[in-house]
Formats: structure tokens, C-alpha cells, sequence
């Protein structure tokens, strides 16, 4: 891929030169998504308790930067024990879904009483007919509707749902009444935690 793209920008035709560059940004985010999946290396991340306002604030800043409509709700601070880079990484890949399909995307965090998470990303796109929302978290489908990823292999939502599970959650996708898709994050209490991982270790 390097070389290719070396000797694209080399090429003195610009109408050829900026196809052949962008299919290059394609296929190279395309193999970026595939390692990320078949690595699966979230696991290896060491947990600590992170502030996910902030981990989540953070993920929407990035895309507000580059211009997109990406808003936060929910409370200013919240200790969390969890693999922060592997959840942001999920978030971001949920804000990222809602950037390609909708004009402004919101992200709440909700803390329950017994202190269990949601995290809810809800866009104003097209949303996703409700007899493929299981098939479009299993990895490497494409819906061909106007909600296709144009973006890599159909994989982005895959590896939010594999996090989710490491860390004991749920991934569920819903579409708003109206316009638009609500993907939410279901994530157990501290105290679950503990238990589901001392279960799972014996």
C-alpha cells in the first residue's frame, strides 16, 4: 500500500491521481478495521477506573474538531472501572456510524441507581430496518440500503459489540421513532463486575 501510494502521488495526472489516492484511504482503512477486529485485543488492556464523562467527552471533541454536529449529555463526572481506550474506542466507533448517515448525532451517559451504565449514541440518519439490526453487528455484513458503511468492511459495529461484551455489556440498536438510530451501550454495575469476573476466572 505504501508503495503504491508513493508512486500515486508521483503521477503528474491529477483526475487519476486523486482516484487512485482515495481508493488507496479506502482499502487502507479497510485493512486498518480488519487487524483491529482479528487481533481482538481489547482483553489485554489492564482495567482501572476511568471518568467516563470525560473518556466520552473526549470522543466527541474528536469529531467536533473535524467538523462534525456531535453533542454530550449527562453528568460531569462518574468513576467507571473499565478499559478506557477499548471504550472510547467503542464510543468513537459509534459516533463515527452516526457522522456517515446523519447531520448531528447526541451521546448520553445515564448512571443508574445500583450504579450500572448506559451510553447512548443517537443520530438523525436514516436508521437501520429492524430485521437487520442483529445482522449488522455480526462482522463483515453490509447492508445495501442507504445506511451502507461506506467506509470499510462492516466491521466498525462488530467491534463495538465484541468490547461491550468484555466488558460484560450489551449492544442493542433501536430506531427513534421518528428519523434516525439510537445504538446504546448497556455496561453492569462495579459490584457485577467483580462477580461476573471472579465467575468467569473460575
Amino acid at each position: 500500500m505504501t508503495r503504491l501510494r508513493l508512486r500515486t502521488e508521483r503521477s503528474t495526472e491529477p483526475s487519476p491521481r486523486d482516484a487512485l489516492l482515495a481508493d488507496i484511504d479506502a482499502l487502507t482503512l479497510m485493512i486498518e478495521e480488519t487487524l483491529v477486529y482479528l487481533r481482538k485485543d481489547t482483553s489485554k488492556e489492564t482495567q482501572l477506573r476511568a471518568d467516563l464523562p470525560s473518556l466520552i467527552n473526549t470522543a466527541c471533541h474528536d469529531f467536533a474538531d473535524m467538523g462534525y454536529s456531535v453533542a454530550y449529555h449527562g453528568p460531569d463526572r462518574f468513576a467507571y472501572p473499565c478499559r478506557p481506550h477499548a471504550l472510547k474506542r467503542a464510543v468513537a466507533n459509534l459516533i463515527d456510524n452516526g457522522t456517515k448517515f446523519a447531520r448531528h448525532v447526541n451521546v448520553e451517559l445515564r448512571v443508574k441507581p445500583d450504579l450500572a451504565i448506559s451510553i447512548s449514541v443517537t443520530d438523525d440518519g436514516p436508521g437501520i430496518p429492524a430485521e437487520f439490526h442483529a445482522d449488522v453487528l455480526e462482522p463483515f455484513y453490509k447492508l445495501d440500503s442507504a445506511r451502507n458503511d461506506r467506509g470499510g468492511f462492516g466491521l466498525g459495529l462488530s467491534i463495538v459489540k465484541d468490547i461491550v461484551e468484555s466488558h460484560f455489556g450489551t449492544l442493542t440498536l433501536e430506531n427513534a421513532t421518528l428519523r434516525g438510530l439510537t445504538a446504546e451501550i448497556n455496561l453492569p454495575s462495579p459490584d457485577s463486575i467483580h462477580m461476573l469476573a471472579n465467575a468467569n476466572a473460575g
